[in-house]
């Protein structure tokens, strides 16, 4: 953005304060953990708080509608997703969004894999800033990190598509054991995690691959270093799991297909020696049985306790803090338990409880949580042409932040937690993107990102740092100190306690207070 410029006092109010050490009560500079501030006291504080975690970032409109509605009937609201609006108007003549895996197969054929990738992005950027439907999104964006598949391994780029419409998008808000069992008979997981070629014919050894991922890292997880599942367990799994495939049948191709030859015919225990086990007699001699041996597998993955403590401990870590309060994992743990896997009564008990509301400013945002807040608090009216340049900008300013759509190359998706995205060059790359809409003034082209020509009402009264303050409260939900607001004036060439038009007016002097406000310390915390 033209006229960002930070002055010294502002840059160096960006990195993260010092925080309590562990060791002889000294303080320690640690770039990777804001401090714990008190509990929003009122209910506009309470309002803001909820709007910065439970969206992709808090329009003055989101507030108002907490104000009015109440905390709970706006989670129920959304939960529900009942009378909001998505963003798939604005998605028309993506089809590579409603294509079958075959169909985007020969899309690829035909020298148009930048198509697929583009589609699925602008898609997922545009729904992230246009729908009403926030949290769902921000779940959308949840599930697509916790089952991360890298869509550039292998051959599967073609595949990443039907994965997030039919197994993200469709369950993000319903049922684990039903997200679970999607994911598994996923093609693009099976080709991602080699699962499609693993082979439990005697004489061959199964493929452990997504087997020790479906253990590690969608279920029973590693919490704070223990384990409930064994070496013996992974490769158990994997040859329950055996044959699960795709098909290579024209008007099927790539879609999910059983191969009961490849199925091993072990008899199998799972977490044999951890508790509550699961005795698996496979035996398979006919193409219809290979999935009823199978998911009974994925139902007690999904229902077993361990699971549900590392389920929890993620969306606790995802929306409250770096380090999980005990007492509210345990308890999203057992409304998980008691509800059949149901997600959304987790997500309103912790998005009401105590522990969330004493967490104001404790989380970062990461890359992607800074770009859509961003787009979202200026107002930017975005071309929905997912080749244009305004597409192409934004993806490529989500890569120089670190953080590309749909490209973590590891299955365990991109870390939640604050150590890994603050540092001296993460920040610089966050002040350094300059393609970011300006909230007041049209794009003269037709390119580019842009607001329709709105501006804030000014009187001959009002100041420069008055109208300064009145954007970073109303635009980006800051506290501005006069301090601030003064700094910032100062920063762009503009008396504080000059006119407010001179800035409203000039656009590169409201371009670099926009720009100052997206670099405020306080719009890079959720």
């Amino acid at each position: 953005m033209a006229g960002i410029g930070a002055t010294a006092a502002l840059t160096a109010a960006c990195a993260p304060p010092p925080v309590r050490g562990s060791q002889g009560g000294q303080e320690d500079q640690v770039p990777n953990a804001p401090p714990p501030t008190p509990q929003p006291g009122t209910s506009l504080e309470a309002a803001q708080h909820l709007a910065r975690r439970a969206t992709f970032g808090a329009t003055h409109d989101d507030v108002q509608r907490i104000e009015s509605m109440g905390a709970a009937a706006w989670l129920d609201q959304q939960l529900s997703r009942s009378g909001l609006a998505s963003a798939e108007n604005l998605l028309g003549g993506y089809v590579t969004l409603t294509n079958t895996n075959e169909q985007n197969y020969h899309v690829k054929d035909e020298g148009e894999s930048d198509r697929i990738v583009e589609e699925l992005d602008h898609a997922t950027l545009l729904r992230a800033v246009y729908s009403e439907q926030q949290l769902y999104e921000v779940m959308c964006d949840f599930w697509t990190n916790h089952f991360n598949i890298w869509r550039f391994a292998d051959w599967l780029v073609h595949l990443k598509t039907r994965d997030n419409e039919t197994v993200i998008r469709k369950h993000a808000l319903g049922k684990f054991s039903d997200l679970l069992m999607a994911s598994a008979k996923s093609p693009a997981m099976l080709v991602y995690l080699d699962n499609y070629q693993s082979s439990g014919t005697p004489g061959e050894q199964v493929n452990e691959n997504y087997g020790r991922e479906l253990l590690e890292l969608h279920t029973l997880g590693i919490v704070d270093g223990a384990q409930a599942y064994s070496e013996a367990d992974v490769v158990g799994v994997a040859k329950v799991l055996s044959g699960w495939g795709i098909s290579w049948d024209a008007g099927s191709m790539h879609d999910f297909q059983f191969h009961h030859w490849h199925h091993s015919r072990e008899a199998v225990s799972i977490l044999g020696e951890h508790g509550r086990a699961l005795h698996v007699r496979t035996g398979v001699t006919t193409t219809s049985t290979g999935w009823p041996t199978a998911s009974p597998l994925i139902r007690f993955l999904a229902h077993h306790k361990s699971t549900a403590r590392y389920l929890a401990t993620k969306l606790v870590r995802r929306f409250v803090s770096d380090t999980p309060p005990a007492s509210l994992v345990q308890r999203l743990a057992s409304i998980y338990l008691a509800n059949d896997t149901a997600i959304a009564p987790m997500l309103r008990e912790l998005f009401l409880s105590k522990e969330f509301g004493a967490s104001a400013n404790q989380k970062v945002k990461r890359p992607v949580d800074w770009m859509f807040s961003a787009l979202r608090a200026t107002g930017a009216v975005i071309p929905t042409d997912a080749r244009g340049k305004a597409a192409k900008d934004l993806r490529s300013a989500l890569g120089a932040l670190g953080q590309p759509l749909n490209e973590r190359t590891s299955p365990d998706g991109w870390p939640d937690v604050a150590a890994y995205w603050v540092g001296s060059d993460g920040m610089l790359k966050r002040w350094g993107v300059r393609r970011l809409p300006c909230p007041f003034h049209r794009q003269r082209s037709g390119e580019g990102v842009g607001e329709p020509g709105s501006s804030p009402a000014t009187t001959a009264s009002a100041s420069n740092a008055a109208l300064v303050t009145w954007l970073g409260t109303n635009r980006f939900g800051l506290s501005m100190s006069s301090a601030e607001a003064a700094a910032i004036c100062t920063a762009v060439g503009a008396a504080p306690s000059g006119a407010a038009t001179q800035i409203a007016s000039e656009t590169k002097k409201l371009q670099g207070c926009v720009g100052l406000l997206l670099a405020h310390p306080g719009f890079h915390r959720r």
